[in-house]
């Protein structure tokens, strides 16, 4: 349901530090605020009705109001955050100067990258903002408002295309979905993500969806173009290359903990999704977990 801020309140700034298995556990949307976080460490996945996107470390993220959403870890490093929630009123200087639709445009990316340089320099808007905001300062309102909106436009006019040809991650570009995505669907792969050692069945899940084996098979394939077979695969060969690259568990030690009864199906599975055997992705050291 959608999420009201205080009426009293317009701007509220909290540094997050939460366990790297933590996910939202309903879908949650802003009725009157817009969002903005700083990921100082930890890897999310965001799933909207419309498209799923990664949140790494040094990405900022962004969420208009009334955009249903819910996250997930997608690798076992702690979760750290800043994390912004403002009033439009509050960036009234920003909007009065630049048009309403300068808000719509800061908000058009969900996800956003930038060079290390500039990384810095947003990193640094949230650590000012914060340490302000638990001040007692007589000014910090005013002063909370100004750097604000010289954040948003930080992030406007520095930000990396989501497009471009050259990117620190692969797969990170958002994944557009077939069509939108409906609640039942969107719980379906919570559960997936929570319980993928399990190895759960498309029937267990469709039970708890509410819906037929077969109706559920094909809702699940129209709107996220895989099935349900195909999508649960990705999420436990995903969490198989974070614990390649972040463990020094042997691969007997990682089939057995992602749930699979037997080594050789990983590695077929592992090879099938990556192209390589799961030693040969350890050795190259290319960190590019693959999103559902």
């Amino acid at each position: 349901m959608p999420f009201p801020m205080p009426a009293d309140i317009r701007f509220s700034i909290a540094k997050r530090s939460l366990a790297s298995d933590y996910a939202m556990p309903t879908l949650e949307a802003a009725s009157d605020y817009y969002e903005i976080g700083y990921q100082i460490s930890g890897d999310r996945l965001t799933i909207t009705p419309d498209c799923s996107f990664a949140l790494r470390a040094n990405m900022v993220g962004t969420m208009p109001p009334y955009i249903y959403h819910r996250t997930f870890p997608l690798s076992n490093v702690p979760y750290i955050s800043y994390l912004v929630k403002f009033k439009p009123d509050f960036v009234k200087p920003l909007t009065d100067a630049l048009g309403q639709n300068v808000l719509e445009e800061i908000y058009s990316q969900l996800f956003n990258r930038f060079s290390p340089p500039i990384n810095n320099r947003i990193l640094l808007y949230f650590q000012e903002m914060h340490e302000i905001f638990e001040s007692d300062s007589p000014y910090k309102e005013i002063r909370l408002q100004w750097i604000l909106c010289d954040l948003l436009l930080a992030v406007l006019n520095n930000r990396i295309s989501n497009n471009a040809a050259e990117d620190e991650h692969q797969n990170a570009d958002p994944i557009i979905h077939k069509t939108p995505l409906t609640p039942p669907i969107i719980d379906a792969i919570y559960y997936m993500e929570q319980h993928y050692q399990e190895n759960p069945s498309l029937e267990t899940v469709a039970l708890l969806s509410g819906y037929s084996a077969s109706h559920f098979s094909r809702l699940f394939h129209a709107q996220l173009g895989k099935s349900y077979s195909e999508y649960l695969t990705r999420i436990r060969i995903r969490h198989v290359q974070d614990l390649l690259l972040n463990t020094k568990k042997s691969v007997t030690e990682i089939a057995l903990e992602i749930g699979y009864l037997h080594t050789g199906n990983l590695s077929e599975q592992f090879k099938q999704q990556t192209g390589m055997t799961p030693l040969q992705y350890r050795k190259s050291n290319t960190y590019a977990p693959a999103l559902p």
